[in-house]
Parts: C-alpha cells; structure tokens; sequence
C-alpha cells in the first residue's frame, strides 16, 4: 500500500517567496519545508494499492476545470491558534479549486457498472472532510506540545503571493524522521482557456 494524496504542486516562484519568507523566521524550532515538497492538497492523503486505477479515473478532471489563479495574504500559525502545530501561508480559496476538488472527489468514487455487476470491490480513495476546505500553503511542522516554548507566540505576516494553477499532481507520501518527502507520479493539466 502506497500513501498518496492529490495537489496543486507550487511553481518555482512560489517556492522561491516562501523561502525567502522563511529565512526571517529561522530562529523558530520547527521543521521547514524544503522548496520542492511544497504544495497545497486539494485530497488528503490515503493508502493506495492500485495507484493505475487511480491515475485514470483523475484524468477526466483536468478537462472539465480552466486554469485559474490563486493568492496568499498572511503567513500564521495553523490550524488553531490556540494549539498550532503548522507555520502555514493562507488566502481565499477560487471557487475552480473548490470544483477541482469536488470533481476530482466525484470521479474517485464512481465504480463503473460492469466492475457493480461483477461484484469488485471499490477502488479505496480517501474519505470526505467534514470541515470546510481552505486554501493554505504549508511552510513548516512543530509538534503543539513544543509551541509554550516558542519564542514568538504570534504570528501574522502579510504577504502578496501568487500562483497560476495550470495543473494538478498525484503525489506520493515518503515518511522519514526528519519529515515527510513527498514525490510526483504524475501531472494532469488543466482545462485550457479559450
């Protein structure tokens, strides 16, 4: 079983911002997220094993979805305040990431009807959130437990970070001690304008 996950992969120039932003706050304790691992998930990570199934069931979705733009406004701490355990970058979510998803969630549960009538069992795919989806970049990881000794207990810095999304990935999960790698199995290109 594979651990993978569906997201917008963040261009060179985005990657190249958050660094740069990064590099203010090195004196924090948390783990930073190198250029090439950041990205913004649209479908959280689940456990795969027929990862072909799942590369040709997303292929529709980049077809029914136009390229659009994405903005990033302040860098805080995430996803509770109050409890953090990320360092992440947030804006307001485009209604075309909300469709994206929302397809791309749609097409991962159909199971064709000759597979139905053959009794297959269906493809795994990840579960649905119960909490709203929101647009973030995720810079780095801490452990809550490690935030009563942060030597800055707030965080909001404004930023002015743009992304064009003309695609999404497949990714794959790497877990390691020093933090998870993550790697690109495959591209899917959205929708071009007309």
């Amino acid at each position: 079983m594979r651990r993978i996950f569906l997201a917008i992969h963040a261009s060179s120039a985005l990657q190249a911002e958050a660094i740069a932003w990064q590099a203010n706050y090195e004196r924090l304790p948390v783990r930073w997220l190198k250029g090439h691992n950041l990205h913004l998930t649209l479908i959280p990570p689940w456990y795969e094993s027929d990862i072909e199934k799942v590369k040709s069931k997303i292929e529709k979705a980049g077809n029914t979805v136009r390229p659009f733009a994405i903005r990033f406004e302040r860098v805080t701490y995430g996803p509770n305040p109050r409890s953090p355990r990320l360092i992440w970058a947030e804006g307001r979510t485009p209604r075309e990431m909300e469709d994206l998803k929302s397809k791309i969630e749609n097409l991962l549960r159909q199971q064709p009807a000759a597979s139905q009538e053959r009794g297959e069992p269906r493809l795994g795919g990840p579960r649905r959130e119960n909490r709203p989806f929101r647009l973030h970049l995720t810079l780095a990881r801490f452990h809550p437990e490690d935030f009563s000794q942060f030597p800055l207990k707030h965080l909001d810095s404004p930023v002015d970070w743009r992304n064009e999304v003309k695609s999404f990935v497949l990714m794959e999960s790497h877990l390691a001690p020093g933090g998870a790698e993550y790697e690109i199995l495959e591209t899917y290109s959205l929708k071009p304008g007309t």
